[in-house]
């Protein structure tokens, strides 16, 4: 099956009309997006192992900038006028075991049009040039293709109300789980992961994904936090 009959396929099992897109209608593209720079496999990093699937890695900004915001690294990210949701973090092969394919290859600058295409689901051009250097390597194409794909995906999300959940004195790390499987038809809870800071607060939610790029059961190694724990939610300022 080819990568685009996979694409085709996780559009019609999550929906179309989404947040994500939302987003990426709003999003402020800067006047001058820099320029990428090639980043090299570090020393002994690199792991070519086989490929057991996927995981979709996003990262939930409010959160981020809360902690992050006053590093002027991230001011595409953090300071704009209109805040980020959830951001692309990255598409992750995954592999057997404990191991990951990772940097399995050097690879060029992501190109710069590729960079604008990716912004408003990856507002960062050196987070975009890690992503597609320590993960993409290790996935067939060239920046054009990785990048594709995974915003394919992301943008084929639906997010629940997270202002509505963000107010809840009740939820769980479990409820918010099966608020992301009814919002998005043909996922299950078992098929997200969701992170949090030690304090409890929403960090990153990962989508678990098949070699094909269908949604599956996260592995046991991929659960995150345990259903029962206590979740926040930090709300992105207006």
């Amino acid at each position: 099956m080819t990568i685009r009959r996979w694409i085709l396929a996780l559009f019609l099992m999550l929906g179309s009309a989404n947040q994500a897109m939302a987003q990426a209608a709003q999003c402020p593209l800067p006047p001058n997006v820099p320029a990428a720079r090639v980043l090299y496999p570090p020393p002994g990093e690199t792991q070519k192992v086989p490929v057991s699937g996927y995981v979709l890695a996003l990262s939930w900004s409010p959160q981020f900038c809360k902690a992050k915001g006053d590093d002027s690294d991230y001011d595409s990210q953090c300071k704009v006028d209109r805040p980020f949701g959830f951001i692309l973090h990255g598409l992750w092969p995954d592999g057997n075991g404990r191991k990951n394919p990772q940097w399995c290859r050097k690879v060029e600058a992501v190109p710069r049009d590729v960079v604008r295409q990716t912004w408003c689901a990856t507002p960062s051009v050196a987070l975009q040039q890690h992503e597609w250097a320590k993960h993409g390597s290790c996935m067939p194409g060239d920046a054009a293709r990785y990048f594709r794909t995974a915003r394919s995906i992301y943008e084929a999300l639906i997010w629940p109300d997270m202002t509505a959940l963000s107010l809840r004195p009740d939820l769980t790390v479990g409820a918010f789980k099966d608020a992301l499987a009814a919002a998005n038809p043909g996922t299950a809870a078992s098929m997200y992961s969701v992170g949090v800071t030690p304090l409890g607060w929403l960090e990153e939610v990962k989508l678990c994904l098949g070699v094909n790029l269908h949604s599956q059961r996260c592995p046991r190694a991929s659960e995150g936090a345990g259903d029962g724990a206590k979740l926040r939610i930090w709300r992105a300022a207006r």
